[in-house]
C-alpha cells in the first residue's frame, strides 16, 4: 500500500522535474554539439576554453579540472588538445613551479567569442519562444534549484555554502 500525501506528491513532482531537466539538458547539449561541430572541438574542450576565457587571471590545470568537474588527468588531456590546436599555451607557474598555468592565445580568444555566439544561438533555439517573464521565472527557479543542490552537497560534506545557514553539529 503506497503512502499518499503532500510529501509523496512533492517527491513525485521533484522526480518529474528531474526528468524534464534531463530531457532539456540533452536537447541543449545536442544543439550545442551541432553548433560546435564546425569548430572541431569536443564538448569538454569547449567547456575548458570557455572556463579559461572567462577567467580574470591565468588558471592552474587543477582549477580548470575543479571548475568543470572532471579529474585532473582528464583536464590535462583536454588542455593538451586545445594546445595542439593553438588555442591555449601551458606555462609553469612562477609562484609554484609544480603547477601549470593555462593562457589563451589570440586564436583561442577569437574562437572563445565564436563559441559563445554558437552557445547563445543554441539556447535561443530552445528557450527563445518562451515569453520573457517565463524565461526570467525559469532562470530564477533554476538558480534556486542550483543553490539548493549546493547546500545539500555542502551539508553532506559538513561544510557551509555562502548564503546558506551554517549547519549545526
Amino acid at each position: 500500500m503506497a503512502i499518499e500525501g503532500p510529501s509523496a506528491r512533492r517527491d513525485e513532482v521533484a522526480s518529474q522535474i528531474g526528468e524534464a531537466v534531463a530531457r532539456i539538458s540533452r536537447r541543449l547539449r545536442a544543439n550545442s554539439g551541432r553548433r560546435l561541430a564546425p569548430f572541431g572541438l569536443t564538448d569538454g574542450q569547449a567547456r575548458a576554453l570557455r572556463m579559461v576565457g572567462r577567467a580574470r587571471s591565468l588558471l592552474r590545470m587543477s582549477e580548470i579540472a575543479h571548475r568543470i568537474q572532471i579529474v585532473p588527468r582528464s583536464a590535462t588531456t583536454i588542455i593538451e588538445g586545445l594546445e595542439a590546436k593553438g588555442l591555449v599555451v601551458r606555462e609553469i607557474d612562477p609562484d609554484d613551479r609544480r603547477s601549470i598555468l593555462v593562457r589563451m592565445t589570440g586564436a583561442g580568444t577569437r574562437l572563445y567569442i565564436e563559441i559563445g555566439r554558437a552557445r547563445d544561438k543554441a539556447a535561443v533555439e530552445l528557450f527563445g519562444n518562451l515569453e520573457q517573464k517565463d524565461q526570467e521565472a525559469l532562470l530564477a527557479l533554476l538558480g534556486a534549484a542550483e543553490r539548493a543542490g549546493e547546500s545539500g552537497r555542502a551539508a553532506d560534506a559538513g561544510a557551509t555554502v555562502p548564503g546558506t545557514p551554517e549547519r549545526r553539529r
